[in-house]
């Protein structure tokens, strides 16, 4: 029988179990940091931390934690071999920070953006490195298999990719980072950005920014519905790639693919998209949780070194988030450093 490695998770709110207590229609999908530990069976949940003791108190009764807390000290004074870090954006620099200084855990898994500015990031890589602690970020597409084979299409078929449009909502830093991640994952990362448009985002205080990523042959625009009209109207993260012979589109926040190739039309001479005929396949997004706690597994008992989701990964991220927010200060294009 595997070992079972002993997990914290710090704030409980949706993406440490709520999503997974939420899900409509039977959905078959893991969405959440808990659900993924229960469903994977090798972790044991020992500890729930929240300012709220109420909230943190449902917490345990809904996932069968030995412990609930409310006191960050109780966490950086023992130790896990994982720490789930779900807490708002603002606070993931300091309590990864402190968990690495205290070293009270081998592994953490950390929602994004791992920390708001180059300085933080540094910092952390740096620590991580001194402290032999292993720093996962969030970024679940990168374990969805789906993704992985549409990322050796562009590098297969480099030259055939014309454009890419992307859409997201909830600010650069809260989603627009996860949008960063996924293109610079399947497309490598932009030369320049260039960055025309913002819009205020009521619910995570951030401003949303419309971009372009200029690559060497082609161009990934990047857009949002959010609008100072409305708070919320509803969620979109999709990213549509267009090739020379056809169009391949990840929809449905990331859980289906939809392939439409070029034809000939109704009549001779023009070659169109057939949109009469196109193929949808599920992607691997409802199991990529259980891939990314996997993986968290094996590089916490030291059977796979860590190479995915890195701290290193998200400062690459980071540079072209600045890149974003500069070139719209200037209202120029902006090269990338790498």
């Amino acid at each position: 029988m595997d070992k079972q490695l002993s997990v914290a998770i710090i704030g409980a709110g949706r993406i440490a179990g709520g999503y997974d207590m939420d899900k409509i229609d039977g959905d078959p999908g893991t969405y959440t940091h808990a659900g993924a530990y229960k469903k994977d069976g090798r972790f044991l949940l020992k500890k729930i931390c929240d300012t709220d003791a109420e909230r943190a108190g449902l917490f345990l009764k809904q996932w069968d934690v030995e412990t609930a807390i409310t006191d960050l000290n109780e966490i950086y004074s023992d130790y896990h071999d994982v720490v789930s870090v779900c807490t708002p954006d603002a606070t993931h620099f300091e309590i990864v920070s402190n968990i690495i200084k205290h070293k009270a855990a081998k592994t953490l898994f950390v929602e994004k953006p791992l920390a708001l500015c180059e300085d933080e990031m540094l910092e952390i890589i740096r620590c991580t490195g001194e402290n032999d602690i292993n720093v996962v970020v969030n970024f679940q597409r990168r374990f969805d298999e789906s993704h992985e084979r549409l990322r050796k299409i562009v590098e297969d078929e480099s030259g055939k990719l014309l454009a890419v449009n992307a859409y997201y909502i909830k600010g650069l830093e809260h989603i627009g980072i996860t949008v960063i991640d996924t293109i610079t994952y399947l497309c490598g990362v932009p030369r320049s950005v260039y960055a025309y448009n913002r819009v205020f985002n009521r619910q995570v205080n951030d401003y949303t920014y419309e971009f372009i990523l200029f690559f060497d042959s082609y161009n990934v625009t990047v857009k949002t519905i959010d609008t100072e009209l409305a708070e919320y109207n509803y969620h979109i993260f999709e990213i549509d790639m267009l090739f020379s012979d056809k169009r391949i589109t990840v929809n449905d926040n990331s859980r289906t693919i939809e392939t439409r190739v070029v034809g000939n039309y109704a009549y001779s001479g023009v070659r169109a998209l057939d949109d009469r005929h196109p193929v949808y396949e599920e992607s691997g997004y409802r199991l990529s949780m259980l891939n990314v706690v996997d993986y968290i597994y094996d590089i916490s008992i030291g059977s796979k070194d860590h190479t995915k989701n890195t701290p290193e990964h998200s400062y690459l991220n980071m540079s072209v988030l600045k890149a974003v927010k500069l070139s719209y200060e200037k209202n120029s294009k902006v090269e990338v450093w790498r």
